[in-house]
């Protein structure tokens, strides 16, 4: 009698569970799908690794309900596994009635290490893509494809490295530094006191602002301005770069702008704002000047 309970209950296991199998194959997606073209645009052309990236993305006409819509930064760039794409994501909210929305996404790593990319940078393998589109109500449309291709640059030399947790890290990079020898110089907001000074006369020019082994650690909370120094200049006109990453958090603020051609000497390019707190936490804002 025991031996015919467990079979009977063997038999009853088996007829449940091809019940539920036979639910699940017959279970179809009756969702309508429809293409929705999507404008991916970014806040700048030349993009490095690890950057927090600013996006505008915008469609045709507004949506009744919102929409969020999310862009990844695929990073194809590297050696021989760079099929193996790096990847990040971000997202933007679209709100009814509106036709765009801003969001921010942290562009991808590198999946390998690679060799130190010159100023033009590297165009075939570092994308942004819009790859999803979420309605706060009804059906889910199709991504019509959207996607911008940047320019993926070096944000600091080999020399640079991580230093301790109030610095900022600062590194200005420009192009063609074979014909053009530009300084980098950190003082007070008037000018006559010089707090950083990097004169390598190589491609890269950076420091670390309030270090604590610098001699006026810390610095006093207030606003200093960034100079570049045109040592030697090409008769064109010279696009340039400063890049800022803050301490602990490793946000890079990127500070673009253009030498005219003939210009010589000193030019503020961006200031740093220092602020600390009631718990003695330092932080700093960078804008361009």
């Amino acid at each position: 009698m025991k031996n015919l309970k467990y079979f009977l209950f063997i038999v009853v296991s088996i007829f449940i569970s091809c019940e539920d199998d036979s639910y699940s194959i017959e279970y179809t997606d009756n969702e309508v799908k429809q293409d929705l073209n999507v404008t991916l645009t970014l806040d700048r052309e030349r993009v490095a690794a690890n950057t927090n990236v600013g996006f505008t993305v915008a469609i045709e006409s507004a949506l009744s309900v919102d929409a969020t819509v999310t862009v990844a930064s695929i990073n194809k760039c590297g050696g021989p596994l760079s099929h193996l794409a790096e990847t990040t994501t971000g997202t933007a909210l679209i709100k009814a009635g509106e036709t765009s929305g801003m969001g921010t996404i942290n562009a991808a790593d590198f999946n390998t290490e690679l060799d130190e990319l010159d100023w033009d940078g590297a165009t075939d393998c570092f994308t942004f893509d819009v790859t999803g589109i979420a309605l706060a109500e009804g059906d889910d449309p199709y991504v019509a494809s959207a996607s911008t291709p940047a320019i993926l640059t070096a944000v600091n030399a080999d020399y640079m490295s991580d230093a301790d947790d109030d610095a900022v890290m600062i590194s200005m990079d420009w192009k063609n530094p074979d014909a053009n020898d530009f300084d980098m110089h950190v003082t007070n907001a008037a000018g006559t006191v010089f707090y950083e000074s990097a004169e390598s006369s190589s491609r890269f020019e950076g420091d670390y602002f309030d270090n604590v082994s610098d001699d006026y650690y810390p610095a006093a909370d207030g606003v200093y301005l960034v100079w570049c120094y045109v040592y030697t200049q090409e008769a064109a006109d010279v696009p340039s770069e400063i890049y800022f990453t803050h301490p602990i958090t490793g946000l890079v603020d990127v500070i673009a702008f253009t030498m005219p051609s003939g210009s010589s000497g000193f030019y503020p390019v961006a200031t740093i704002t220092k602020t600390t707190d009631a718990e003695e936490n330092m932080s700093y804002e960078i804008a361009a000047y």
